[in-house]
């Protein structure tokens, strides 16, 4: 791999970041001319512009904000593997690979992480951000040792050990009527109300509880808009484009424009589950199954079943 790319791609981030040449030089420690030269030398291997000079500073052309949220990714993985690599150095054993849903990253996460260390504090970890899809797919592959995932049931080789559920919550843009009503919102005031999906290939499980949620409340869902994340649904949802059903795991960003609202009555969740893959087991993985048992000891009993 040309490593050349991936400090190009950064020093392209800082300027996109920054919006201007002169104060991203100086957060990376270079000056202006071998910055700019850099930028160009990712534009000639790309084959794109994608930076534009301004009055103020510099920003994106449309080429270049199309690359960005890539970008921005592989210089983050690129970070981790810097990250992985001084941690072996400096004689720790055991790498440890998993990847996590975005709604599992802020209550399920952290406590299994901080018990991780606890066991065994020579742990390498490497964080990977990933729908259920791709999790899935990462480990049947071996490229992850577990996986925070939106998973019922055992799928062989995989392997699942719930951890507990999320209530669903309703995501509003701010300003909507349905907010002026006092108390948990009916799950039926949203029947007439565009609703916004992840695709069922990316979660079934999670896709096939919100959409059971609702009828149980006695409507199907209209006007559904399927979008490709879980923050592109809260980002859909502040463009007032629609609402959503999203875990209360969700409801800790608190994006800008989205007011976030308890449902009423029976509360429908969705679980989340620790997985592995029984065929390409790590030392890794059995060692935060066995930290996940402790941690979450009331999963099995609190996971509903979400599909």
């Amino acid at each position: 791999m040309d490593f050349r790319i991936l400090r190009r791609m950064a020093h392209f981030l800082a300027v996109a970041e920054e919006g201007h040449f002169g104060r991203a030089a100086a957060r990376l420690g270079l000056s202006q001319p071998p910055l700019s030269a850099q930028i160009q030398a990712l534009e000639a291997e790309l084959g794109v512009r994608l930076l534009e000079r301004t009055r103020k500073g510099a920003r994106p052309t449309r080429e270049g904000e199309a690359l960005l949220p890539v970008i921005r990714r592989l210089t983050e993985d690129a970070k981790q593997v810097e990250q992985l690599a001084r941690e072996l150095r400096a004689g720790r054993q055991l790498p440890m690979a998993l990847a996590c849903v975005t709604s599992a990253l802020f209550d399920f996460l952290p406590p299994l992480v901080r018990a991780i260390r606890d066991a065994q504090p020579d742990t390498a970890m490497a964080v990977q951000e990933m729908d259920t899809a791709d999790a899935v797919e990462a480990l049947r592959r071996g490229e992850v040792d577990f996986a925070l995932a939106r998973i019922d049931r055992d799928r062989p080789p995989l392997r699942v050990l719930p951890l507990g559920a999320d209530a669903l919550v309703a995501a509003l843009p701010e300003g909507h009527a349905l907010l002026g009503r006092p108390g948990p919102l009916p799950l039926a005031a949203l029947a007439r109300e565009p609703l916004m999906l992840l695709p069922r290939s990316i979660s079934p499980a999670y896709f096939d509880r919100q959409v059971s949620a609702c009828r149980e409340a006695g409507f199907e869902p209209v006007a559904v808009r399927e979008v490709s994340s879980a923050m592109a649904q809260l980002a859909f949802v502040a463009a007032g484009l629609g609402v959503a059903l999203v875990s209360s795991g969700m409801a800790v960003l608190r994006p800008p424009g989205v007011a976030f609202r308890e449902l009423a009555g029976p509360v429908a969740s969705v679980g989340v589950a620790l997985v592995w893959n029984a065929e390409r087991e790590t030392e890794a993985a059995r060692l935060a199954v066995q930290v996940a048992k402790r941690v979450f000891p009331q999963g099995a009993d609190d996971a509903a079943p979400a599909g």
